[in-house]
């Protein structure tokens, strides 16, 4: 029972962890800094996800960009556990989609 409550809190932390929406970045953050600082918390620095999470990977996804903005911006429904970035600007989502689909497969 103890073992159960601590693993149900670690994934609670780990998945609360992720939601940090915001958007005051200096004026020179790269892609790659967007990327770690709204994602590789939960996809990794790779964007290969955790299957223990279950957190997909996002390198390697067939989503087209505006799906994934989509995502990104408002969610995907159902019980995702996928932090919603509400006050994210498009062009900020745009550049961490730039980033993901140049990460290597």
């Amino acid at each position: 029972m103890k073992q159960l409550f601590i693993i149900s809190f670690a994934l609670i932390f780990t998945l609360s962890a992720c939601s940090r929406d915001n958007h005051d970045h200096p004026s020179d953050i790269s892609n790659k800094e967007l990327f770690i600082a709204h994602c590789s918390e939960c996809h990794g620095p790779g964007g290969t996800g955790s299957i223990l999470l279950g957190v997909p990977s996002n390198r390697d996804t067939e989503l087209l960009n505006i799906q994934v903005r989509h995502k990104i911006i408002k969610g995907s429904g159902g019980n995702s556990k996928m932090p919603i970035f509400h006050d994210m600007p498009e062009k900020e989502a745009n550049r961490i989609i730039t980033y993901l689909r140049n990460l290597p497969q």
